[in-house]
């Protein structure tokens, strides 16, 4: 994971616009071809082997499938469509006043004065408030506004995924003609002749099989992003400064709502639920001082 985002980082830094062109419409098609992908598969396979396709569970399924979906790319797109940078604030908060001048810092690129917490992105060419990423999947900056919107989607990516996986063991356990389809029936029983057969086994085990291992890797990378992103909210930093900046943790409980907005666990439900924050991303209360003074 640490490799994977370094080298991104510095193909980033040193070949931005050709970064931009190329790796975000291809992490972005990779979300939605995924999420189209999964969804067809558990929906008009998996599924109806488990439950049948006649009774209420199946209708059932389907609400929570379209729940996940819909708050997948909803908060995906808001993500997205959400400004986080300096320059979307009022002119008169993109300038400090006299007393929070000390507070704020040169940037190098833009060659003015930028809050505290806000830095560079190449990508993005603008100074970006509270930065935390550049995220690929979402092709934008994470930051100040969007920071809701980025942690739901990655929230609803781990649970698709997981309910996927659910999927495929509850129908490893309940369907016996469909179990010898799967290698972990093999493993379990510690039996591994059938790598010595693997060509006489069908299309439907091959393909189930590839499916079930793309599972488990879409599953393990929100998963570890959601890890950091706990962290993030938990003691109130960013991706890069997790161990090096603890002085904004107001608590878990605050924490959550600076970076969530006022609705705080509502905005869960829908992207589309509104939930001011607390302040525009240039005054940060700190340990040691008032907000007035940071």
């Amino acid at each position: 994971m640490c490799f994977i985002v370094t080298g991104c980082k510095y193909v980033a830094q040193m070949y931005p616009k050709q970064f931009a062109l190329v790796v975000h419409p291809c992490a972005v098609g990779l979300i939605l071809a995924g999420t189209v992908f999964f969804t067809s598969v558990e929906m008009f396979y998996v599924v109806p082997l488990i439950v049948g396709t006649e009774g209420l569970l199946y209708k059932i399924a389907w609400l929570v499938t379209i729940f996940i979906v819909f708050n997948l790319l909803g908060n995906m797109l808001a993500c997205y469509r959400t400004d986080s940078s300096v320059e979307n604030l009022p002119i008169d908060r993109q300038v400090p006043t006299p007393e929070e001048e000390h507070l704020w810092h040169h940037c190098d690129y833009c060659q003015v004065l930028r809050p505290p917490r806000s830095w560079h992105c190449k990508l993005c060419k603008s100074c970006i408030l509270r930065r935390d990423h550049h995220c690929i999947f979402t092709a934008t900056c994470i930051g100040h506004n969007n920071y809701r919107y980025f942690f739901w989607f990655l929230v609803y990516m781990m649970i698709g995924t997981f309910l996927s996986l659910a999927t495929h063991l509850i129908l490893f356990i309940i369907n016996e003609d469909m179990r010898k389809n799967y290698f972990l029936f093999y493993l379990v029983r510690l039996d591994f002749t059938y790598l010595q057969k693997i060509y006489e086994f069908g299309f439907q085990f091959n393909c189930i099989n590839l499916i079930l291992v793309l599972n488990v890797y879409s599953f393990i990378f929100p998963l570890i992003m959601l890890g950091y992103q706990i962290r993030t909210i938990y003691l109130n930093t960013t991706f890069y400064t997790a161990t090096s900046d603890l002085k904004y943790n107001q608590g878990p409980r605050k924490n959550f709502k600076t970076l969530m907005g006022k609705r705080g666990l509502w905005t869960f439900f829908s992207p589309v639920i509104r939930s001011p924050l607390l302040h525009d991303g240039t005054q940060w209360e700190t340990k040691y001082l008032d907000i007035n003074n940071c």
